[in-house]
């Protein structure tokens, strides 16, 4: 990490690493309130705006994106390999990552009939999880119906 920083023009202090490494470590879609608190369990003296400015320069390296789920509270999420979408579930707040692989053909095939030059993509799905349906019995929804079936339903 320190020598991929380098090449960035970065250097590696002790409290960059930490915050860094912590990051990867929750090896999951984290807020700034998270990582600080994980941070501040090993040093108290890392103040809020140093893992801000930290998780800033992870995405401005390409190491992670930022994540805006409309709830208000950005999330940071590794790069990963190959693209993906989210399920968001809008009771607990869990967010799932999936395989977007087997419709970035029709994504592409879109883009291409719109003549429009894509630079990345970003699905997210929300709704809610089976553990807040069974939980919240009112607000249940039918997983035996196609999802496809009940958006069409809520188009006016």
């Amino acid at each position: 990490m320190r020598e991929f920083l380098k090449t960035k023009g970065f250097k590696m202090t002790p409290q960059r690493e930490l915050i860094f490494r912590s990051f990867f470590e929750l090896d999951r879609h984290v807020s700034v309130d998270e990582l600080y608190d994980k941070v501040r369990q090993q040093d108290n003296t890392i103040g809020y705006s140093t893992v801000w400015r930290n998780l800033k320069l992870i995405c401005k390296v390409g190491l992670a994106e930022e994540v805006n789920l409309g709830d208000g509270v950005t999330r940071y999420d590794r790069v990963t390999q190959g693209p993906h979408g989210h399920l968001y579930c809008l009771q607990c707040k869990e967010l799932v990552e999936f395989d977007v692989e087997p419709v970035l053909e029709f994504l592409t095939v879109a883009a291409d009939e719109h003549k429009f030059a894509p630079d990345g993509i970003k699905i997210e799905i929300q709704g809610h999880c089976a553990k807040c349906r069974k939980a919240n019995k009112k607000k249940a929804r039918p997983v035996d119906q196609p999802a496809a079936k009940r958006l069409a339903e809520k188009r006016p």
